[in-house]
């Protein structure tokens, strides 16, 4: 009886205790510990399947690496082989030339050919070394007189015991030294033509194999080891003392052998992987378990599920149209909005795509218009450049004729009325584009004739032509206005020995042509002021010659063409150009097409 009071008391007492407090105690023990239990043991799982799962991708990475590393210096051993099985390389390189002119021969024959065949994106650059002293270095073939130490390479070829080997080492000669990485070999294939030694030597890409180390730098930082544990590539931000000095809390390594081939026997790549992005993978995957914990609580609410349904929803559906967006997708957000905070993003949301559709559209076309109005102002420039002549040359040219055909009865005009009849049609012809070196000296030669018809003894001219710069390709009507500006300005004024000299060479850089008479000259300033109205189109006081050709070659080179005016007060004045090198070749590439006549 007792015992029943006792447990009726306990009951009665339970019925003392505040509703709030119940509903707490159930919320607690009936909901929360068991969620939170259950969210605890999943989060250590979930853990633990990303560290094995990102341990793993890791491992992945290392080994794609390392395998794209081998198939590199594979792809170079194959093309190795296939130079060391070509005999015929081995019969021209065991000759002995009696002139470089015979080996010249059988070079531009069949050597050049062999080699630049051989080029990919993996491999830079192949050689051939030999000592035949008879051969002529080049840049797929050169010539050495022993085994030294500017060739650090054949040292470690030379003293290894294998045939073909991949080795790191410093270039420290030639035009592009550096680190490299590259397979070296014997050529002793056949042995009837050993007479002189051969090697081949085949430059890896440096820049490829650092795309290689670098793919997946936020997560594993590679290291590249030679057969001497030395570093020769490596990704940003790792230290060049070894992958033992990475601290542990930073991350930890892992090796692996680029292969077991006898020409990478040793080669190892060292991965550091960052743990890091482990942590933060654990971190997010804490955070996702903390949130299902709490919507797992507010799950008993029909309250808070309605509300909370109506949120998530409409969200989500902003998020879809966001990374939409990110993919260049602008679709409007159709769905009923609302009147809280979310329905204005949404409304705000869907009037921003419909201005950045318009904005995207009308820029568009604007940008189209704007490309075809600066073609169409490029082709007009360089039709009125073209097409602007210096009417006071023609008419005294033309008054030099009637006098002299008044005084002679029409005689000893003949040469100077073919020379104005060629000069006018090369003008009128209205083509715009590069020629020949050769046949803007040819046009410049004929006016300089009619020049010297019209003073007689009292001009003389010359050229200085480099006869390797004949071919090569400027602008058209680039020369002949700095001549007649010459004549013009420098000389008219000068009553006797008037003297222009024409003057391209052909340099390691570049193309310099000069203009250069004994004219009256110009003062400092007014040299100054007249470079200053080339450049910005200001009045000319009748140079427009100079300005034509500044402008024309503005046009072909923008800021890669140096113009010269030089100018010193009765000494004279030198106008030229220069021209660099690599782009009088870069547009021999582009395939213009070149007009070849003899000059004189």
């Amino acid at each position: 009886m007792k015992g029943r009071i006792d447990r009726l008391r306990i009951f009665y007492r339970i019925n003392d205790i505040p509703l709030k407090l119940k509903f707490l105690l159930i919320y607690l023990l009936c909901v929360l510990v068991p969620i939170m239990s259950i969210n605890v043991f999943f989060y250590y799982r979930n853990s633990e399947d990303i560290q094995l799962r990102e341990k793993e991708n890791l491992r992945k990475s290392m080994e794609r690496a390392s395998g794209e590393l081998l198939g590199m210096i594979e792809e170079s051993v194959a093309l190795d082989r296939s130079i060391a099985s070509d005999d015929s390389i081995y019969e021209a390189l065991d000759r002995e030339y009696e002139s470089p002119i015979e080996y010249y021969k059988v070079y531009n024959s069949f050597l050049r050919d062999r080699m630049t065949r051989y080029k990919s994106d993996n491999i830079l650059q192949v050689r051939v070394y030999t000592n035949n002293l008879s051969i002529q270095s080049g840049t797929n073939y050169q010539v050495i007189e022993s085994i030294s130490k500017d060739l650090p390479w054949l040292e470690q070829l030379n003293r290894s015991r294998v045939n073909i080997l991949t080795v790191a080492y410093d270039e420290k000669s030639g035009f592009n030294p550096g680190q490299r990485i590259s397979v070296v070999s014997r050529m002793n294939t056949f042995s009837s033509y050993s007479k002189y030694m051969k090697f081949v030597r085949i430059d890896l890409n440096i820049e490829k194999i650092e795309s290689i180390l670098n793919r997946e730098i936020d997560s594993l930082k590679l290291r590249l080891l030679d057969e001497k544990g030395r570093t020769v590539a490596s990704s940003p931000g790792l230290e060049a003392e070894g992958a033992d000095s990475v601290r542990p809390a930073a991350g930890y390594t892992m090796n692996h052998a680029i292969g077991d081939f006898s020409y990478v026997k040793n080669w190892r790549l060292v991965g550091v992987a960052d743990t890091h992005r482990i942590d933060s993978l654990l971190h997010d995957a804490f955070i996702s378990i903390v949130w299902l914990a709490v919507l797992s609580t507010l799950i008993p609410s029909l309250l808070i599920f309605i509300l909370f349904r109506s949120y998530h929803y409409r969200v989500k559906k902003l998020s879809r149209h966001m990374e939409k967006v990110r993919n260049e997708r602008f679709d409007l957000i159709d769905i009923q909005e609302g009147r809280d905070e979310i329905g204005g993003l949404i409304r705000t949301f869907n009037v921003m795509i419909e201005k950045i559709t318009s904005l995207i559209n009308d820029v568009y076309k604007l940008e189209i218009r704007q490309k075809n109005m600066e073609l169409e102002t490029v082709r007009t420039e360089l039709s009125m450049l073209q097409s602007q002549m210096n009417p006071h040359f023609l008419f005294n040219t033309l008054n030099a004729l009637l006098i002299v055909c008044v005084k002679n009865g029409y005689t000893g005009v003949t040469g100077i009325i073919k020379n104005l009849s060629v000069l006018m049609r090369q003008l009128l012809s209205g083509a715009d584009g590069l020629v020949p070196l050769r046949e803007e000296l040819e046009f410049t030669s004929m006016y300089l004739q009619i020049e010297k018809f019209r003073f007689g003894d009292l001009f003389n001219y010359s050229f200085h032509i480099d006869p390797e710069a004949m071919d090569l390709l400027i602008p058209r009507m680039s020369i002949q206005p700095l001549v007649e500006n010459a004549c013009k300005h420098g000389l008219q004024a000068r009553k006797e020995a008037r003297t222009i000299s024409i003057a391209a060479k052909l340099t390691e850089l570049a193309l310099e042509v000069h203009v250069r008479d004994n004219g009256i000259g110009m003062e400092e300033d007014k040299l100054k002021r007249l470079m200053e109205n080339v450049r910005v189109d200001n009045a000319m006081d009748g140079r427009i010659g100079i300005r034509n050709v500044y402008r024309r070659l503005e046009l072909f080179y923008h800021a890669n063409v140096r113009f010269i005016l030089e100018s010193s007060p009765g000494l004279g004045t030198d106008a030229g150009f220069h021209i660099p090198l690599s782009r009088l070749l870069s547009n021999e590439e582009e395939g213009i097409s070149r007009v070849h006549r003899p000059f004189g």
